[in-house]
Formats: structure tokens, C-alpha cells, sequence
């Protein structure tokens, strides 16, 4: 009995050669839709989350299925490969999963040059953590827009560059940079440019017009069972709302007694915005880790974050089930 692989193979070279009346064309396609469902790779992220908080003398909780993630890469030859990406968020991306969808042309072991296009996460920002909740950095600078991207990757250094079109705009108007240093197989730098930081995913619902841009580097290190980040990243011009947005994040992991790791963290923000408000100015907390199975993890975070006023500030406590394949 065929399998669910040799029956679509068999299906779509049916459909071409009927189409076309031409045996070998069919056979070709066959042969490249076949390497490609057989070097298929995906992968699911499930995360459901508990959080308490108190601010002042008010307190809140919730439950949450926090993340739902489903991806799959798929190469039909040494050079051409694509990629999706479904994301479900609880109150976030509930109507619209999409989150990536992209084709890459070079890249990987064979070529050092590479070109993609489709909708991607730029690489404006590395965002390395150990915690359950985002760095501030991201927060400031995440930003996933249709683009073309070019790049050269190396073992010592990845460049990447490209162009956008920004949400309100009428032409492609926005470029970005980006350069990944690997020093050493501790030692992992780089710098970033974004031509117009109002255009990441917090700063676009503020309806800001102006364009002002945004640079950012990022260290990690990395020392057997612990590593460190630092990251910092800020607009370059006043945005018109407040002032200038600017973000930085310094954590501290460390992987112990097999399955466990604990973490610690301190953060800080300026002027930074989003359409639900302002975030919090410092943040400082520690989160604990456990993977009690091989596809399976517990967390619990913990995190104090000041306000501009004490009557902003606030305790937050999140715990993560989280499963992954």
C-alpha cells in the first residue's frame, strides 16, 4: 500500500503530464516535487501561560493559550528552498496567521550569496533571551513586512540588505541592513539600520507619517553552560509623539543539572510607545526552567517593572507550559 508521500508525487505527475502530453516535463516536476516533500522539515510550538499581576493596589490574572506556531521548509534543489510560517496568539493574531511566507534563491552550504523574497522577519534585531516575555528591544524594533533581501552568509559573517514598502505608503520607500559578526565560537556581534523604525509592529499603530530611523547592536557570549546578551537599539530623530524611542536589554542565563536553567535580567526604555500605551521605563527579574521531557518545558518568570511615577510600577508573575516538536 503507497503511502501519503508516493500518492501525491503520483497525483501531481499525473496532472502535469495530462496537462502538457509530455512525458519527460512531467517527469521532471515529478522529480522536484518529490525532493521536495522528501526534504520537508517542520516544526510546532505550543505555549499556554498563567500570569499574575498587581500594579499599586490593583491586581489582575489571566489564562491564555499564548502561542500556536506551525513552520515547514521545504528544498527542491541545492538552491531554491521555501518556507511558512503559521502564528496563532491569543488576542493578538487571532485573525491572521499567516506570518510568514517566503522563497529563498542560494544560501546554505552551496552558495554564499542569497536572495529571498516574500514576507519575513527583517533581520533589524537579534533579541536573544532565556525569559518567558519579550525583551524591550523587540518590543522597540521587531518588525515583519513583505521584502526582497539580499545577503552574502560566511562562517565569520552574515550580511543581509533590502527593501520594503511601509504600511501607508504608495511606493517602496524603506530600506534596511544588517551585519552578524561571529567572531568566535563564543563571540557573536552585530549592527543594524532601519530607514524608518515607526514602521516595526509596536511603533506603526502610534500614526506617526514622519519617517525616522532606527540602528541597533547586539552582543552574545557564550561560556560553555552560560551566555550573556546586550542589546540597545533607538531612533535616530525625535518621533513626533514624545520624544526618541530607545530600548536596551542585559541578561544572563545558564543551563545546570541537566534539564534545568535560571536566568536574570535587567531592562530599560525611553520615550518608547505603542498604541496600548507606554511601556515601563526599568525592568528587572529572573526566570526559572524545566525540561522535564525531551519536547516538553515548564518555566516560571518573575519580573519588577518602574514606571516614570510609582504608581506605574508593577509585579508580574508568568508561568509557561510549553511544547514543542
Amino acid at each position: 500500500m503507497k503511502n501519503a508521500k508516493e500518492i501525491l508525487v503520483a497525483a501531481l505527475v499525473l496532472a502535469v503530464g495530462s496537462a502538457h502530453g509530455q512525458e519527460d516535463a512531467a517527469a521532471q516536476v515529478g522529480l522536484m516535487v518529490e525532493k521536495g516533500i522528501e526534504s520537508l522539515e517542520w516544526g510546532l510550538l505550543l505555549e499556554a501561560e498563567g500570569a499574575y499581576s498587581k500594579t499599586g493596589d490593583t491586581s489582575a490574572s489571566d489564562i491564555v493559550l499564548a502561542t500556536v506556531e506551525f513552520v515547514a521548509d521545504a528544498a527542491v534543489n541545492d538552491w531554491l528552498s521555501g518556507h511558512v510560517g503559521l502564528l496563532w496568539e491569543e488576542d493578538s493574531t487571532e485573525n491572521n496567521i499567516l506570518d510568514e511566507g517566503f522563497i529563498t534563491m542560494g544560501g546554505g552550504e552551496a552558495f554564499a550569496v542569497f536572495a529571498q523574497a516574500g514576507r519575513f522577519y527583517l533581520p533589524v534585531g537579534n533579541f536573544e533571551t532565556a525569559f518567558i516575555s519579550d525583551p524591550l528591544t523587540l518590543e522597540l524594533a521587531e518588525i515583519n513586512q513583505s521584502s526582497v533581501m539580499v545577503g552574502y552568509d560566511s562562517a565569520w559573517i552574515s550580511l543581509a540588505a533590502g527593501v520594503f514598502k511601509g504600511n501607508d505608503e504608495e511606493a517602496v520607500e524603506n530600506v534596511y541592513a544588517a551585519a552578524d559578526f561571529f567572531i568566535s565560537e563564543r563571540v557573536r556581534c552585530g549592527v543594524y539600520f532601519l530607514s524608518d523604525l515607526m514602521e516595526t509592529g509596536s511603533q506603526s499603530g502610534l500614526g506617526i507619517t514622519e519617517k525616522n530611523a532606527g540602528a541597533g547592536a547586539f552582543a552574545n557570549l557564550y561560556l560553555g553552560a552560560f551566555m550573556v546578551n546586550a542589546e540597545f537599539v533607538s531612533a535616530l530623530e525625535d518621533d513626533g509623539l514624545a520624544g526618541t524611542p530607545m530600548a536596551w536589554n542585559f541578561e544572563g542565563s545558564m543551563n545546570f543539572a541537566g534539564a534545568w536553567a535560571a536566568g536574570l535580567k535587567v531592562e530599560g526604555s525611553d520615550d518608547l510607545y505603542s498604541a496600548d500605551g507606554r511601556y515601563h521605563e526599568y525592568g528587572f527579574g529572573g526566570v526559572v526552567s524545566y525540561g522535564f521531557q525531551e519536547h516538553a518545558a515548564i518555566g516560571l518568570e518573575y519580573m519588577r517593572l518602574l514606571g516614570d511615577s510609582g504608581e506605574d510600577d508593577a509585579d508580574l508573575v508568568t508561568l509557561q507550559l510549553a511544547f514543542e516538536l
